[in-house]
């Protein structure tokens, strides 16, 4: 009996179409009202009494303030990014607190009354309902207390570091909540005096108060939100949520309390502390605002994402896509049992089956045969072999797996085919990552293949034996020196305050020359290239040096007898013969810039905007900020595929033609 091919094409064709039909016709409900972009991370959000005032403040240093319906009603640009953002109930006064240290009063049609500039950057703000009252948080850990003229009431100075800041109550009782990193919550009155002090038992992440204060809303860094009483500071209850908490928002009468965690999820709880609704980001949340109403939410994300949600819309679209996605799935799993079914039938009732099998299975069921007679050996090495599949091979084949799923890890990991991949597609951040790579590739290619070349080539023409030994020895010795402690100290060269390079160009008069060196997107980049000058790689040096020694004597003595000057040596005897280590040193440059990743996080967090961003760091913020660990497992595929690429043209390009 021969296989019905056209059957079996006929039935893989309709389970086919089925299941594309029924993906195509599912499309995702949302609550989204309306969203906006920006170029850069939105920092922050605020929400006015009614909703009809939505302020987003991004890393571009701009403050938008929108209208309900998402027209753009005005704009201010500071001279640095905006951290915090606050508006009155009636939206009449907004308040911004800026990296260039200022804090702006601005009026309903977004012009700045007046600023004030604190020693450090600004990091947070609260105004009073009536504009009488603000509280300034900032980096040099104090509290600022200004009435509504910007005039300084007070200062007050913690040993932690303070961000989390809100204000209830107007006139002369208003009054400012402050939570620090210390886990200290102070209630302050309009004069400065603290009128009230609670300790949490975690560093307060966030706060926000009841209109009337009797309720203040406290995220932690432990994954809890806790409810205070405003009156005494008792804890009125404590709830979990899983993940720690980044920003707290709460509705004017305290019925409600929104949540942001660091894994890019939203949580709105009642005044009980249950969890009623999440919210999930497709990027890490940066902050949420909700209006006084609980009727719409905001969120801004580090991908300069803004997005106003109507909170009852948004209950109901996540049970209808549940529903929507389950269909699909069990689609998906009838056409494969339905295929195999189909396949299993044809091998066994067919003789064309049977022939496909004999044939095709024929060498590896040979193999199977020449292991089993080897079987004592594979036992021998079978413990090394499970090491090698626990530890290395798996982790890849699982990294493999889930690119194609929806994984969350000890909970499930559904099968979503290549929409994780089609998400990387309309990535801007993942994309724009690679310019960066290439730059980083191209220096970090030339410098390790030049800098330390050069310095071995110095060592090497050293004749006395004890300064050849001190100067080997001394370009060695930072390779103990950790990574990290050396970006370090270059964050500390670049601090735009304090550090050695701004210091210096003042000293020497040329003020105008300083910078914010990680947060001036024209020079970010060059600022992080710049990093570990005068570039001499203690591992590349000794590749050169111990490549240089290697040559051997007869050569250079044949070259002296020859009438060859230094300079000519070094083109045409030593460069051609140290090709093989310039060639490993790129191949090892290039898989180690396309996975670059703490060189960024540690200085500039892929800021300003995306002007230092690379793939990695988007995998770090995929699987640890937003749990997206399908998606970061993708971006882990891709980066694979373009290491393998050069790695394997690198190789080839090294063979030598065939004569």
């Amino acid at each position: 009996m021969k296989l019905p091919i056209r059957l079996f094409a006929a039935i893989l064709f309709v389970a086919i179409a089925v299941i594309i039909v029924l993906s195509l016709t599912q499309g995702q409900l949302t609550g989204v009202l309306w969203d906006v972009t920006v170029n850069g991370r939105l920092n922050t959000t605020a929400i006015n009494g009614d909703g009809d005032r939505i302020a987003f403040g991004s890393s571009s240093n701009v403050l938008e303030v929108y209208d309900a319906s998402g027209s753009r009603l005005w704009e201010f640009e500071a001279e640095n990014s905006i951290l915090g953002v606050d508006i009155t109930s009636d939206g009449l006064w907004t308040a911004a607190a800026s990296e260039d240290r200022n804090t702006y009063l601005l009026d309903a049609d977004g012009q700045a009354v007046w600023e004030f500039k604190a020693p450090r950057s600004a990091n947070n703000v609260a105004i009073a309902d009536d504009g009488s009252f603000l509280a300034v948080t900032a980096n040099d850990r104090s509290v600022y207390g200004l009435d509504e003229a910007g005039t300084l009431l007070w200062q007050d100075t913690d040993g932690t570091n303070v961000r989390a800041v809100d204000i209830y109550g107007t006139g002369d009782n208003a009054r400012a909540v402050v939570g620090t990193d210390g886990s200290r919550l102070t209630i302050y009155s309009r004069s400065g005096q603290a009128l009230l002090q609670a300790f949490l038992d975690y560093a307060i992440s966030d706060l926000a108060v009841t209109a009337n204060g009797a309720r203040i809303a406290v995220g932690t860094t432990d994954g809890t939100v806790t409810l205070v009483h405003g009156g005494n500071g008792s804890i009125v209850w404590e709830a979990s949520v899983g993940a720690p908490v980044e920003r707290i928002a709460l509705t004017q009468n305290g019925q409600n309390i929104l949540a942001a965690t660091n894994t890019g999820r939203a949580l709105l709880l009642n005044d009980a502390g249950e969890i009623l609704q999440t919210f999930e980001q497709d990027a890490t949340l940066m902050d949420v605002a909700i209006a006084g109403d609980g009727s719409v939410v905001a969120f801004t994300t580090e991908g300069g994402y803004g997005q106003l949600q109507n909170q009852q819309l948004a209950a109901a679209a996540v049970e209808s896509n549940q529903s929507q996605r389950n269909q699909t799935v069990y689609g998906a799993i009838a056409l494969l049992v339905l295929t195999t079914a189909f396949a299993g039938w044809s091998i066994r009732s067919t003789d064309s089956g049977r022939i496909f099998w004999e044939t095709r299975t024929a060498g590896p069921r040979k193999l199977l045969r020449r292991m089993w007679r080897a079987r004592l050996s594979y036992l021998f090495i079978l413990p090394t072999i499970l090491l090698l599949a626990t530890f290395n091979y798996y982790p890849a084949a699982s990294g493999l797996y889930h690119a194609f799923t929806d994984w969350k890890p000890g909970v499930s990991a559904e099968w979503v085919g290549l929409e994780n991949f089609a998400y990387l597609l309309q990535d801007r951040f993942f994309w724009s990552g690679f310019l960066n790579v290439l730059i980083l590739i191209i220096v970090g290619i030339a410098r390790i293949v030049t800098v330390p070349l050069l310095a071995a080539e110095l060592i090497f023409h050293v004749r006395h034996k004890t300064a050849r030994y001190v100067f080997r020895t001394l370009f060695i010795i930072p390779i103990v020196l950790p990574m990290v402690v050396e970006i370090m100290v270059w964050n500390n060269i670049y601090d735009p305050n304090i550090g050695l390079l701004n210091q210096t160009l003042i000293a020497l008069g040329l003020k105008d020359w300083t910078q914010v060196w990680y947060g001036d997107g024209r020079v970010a980049l060059l600022s992080i290239i710049f990093i570990g000058f005068p570039w001499v790689d203690p591992f590349a040096l000794l590749v050169f040096y111990g490549g240089l020694i290697g040559i051997s004597d007869e050569i250079f003595d044949a070259s002296r007898v020859d009438g060859a000057s230094g300079l000519r040596r070094f083109w045409h005897i030593d460069v051609p013969l140290l090709l093989g280590q310039a060639r490993m040193l790129t191949i090892l440059t290039f898989i180690a810039t396309v996975q670059t990743f703490e060189l960024v996080f540690l200085t500039t967090g892929g800021g300003p905007g995306s002007a230092t961003y690379t793939p990695a760091l988007e995998l770090y913020l995929m699987a640890t900020r937003l749990n997206k660990m399908g998606v970061a497992s993708a971006i882990g595929i891709v980066l694979f595929v373009i290491i393998l690429a050069g790695t394997i043209f690198s190789y080839r390009a090294r063979r030598e033609p065939a004569v």
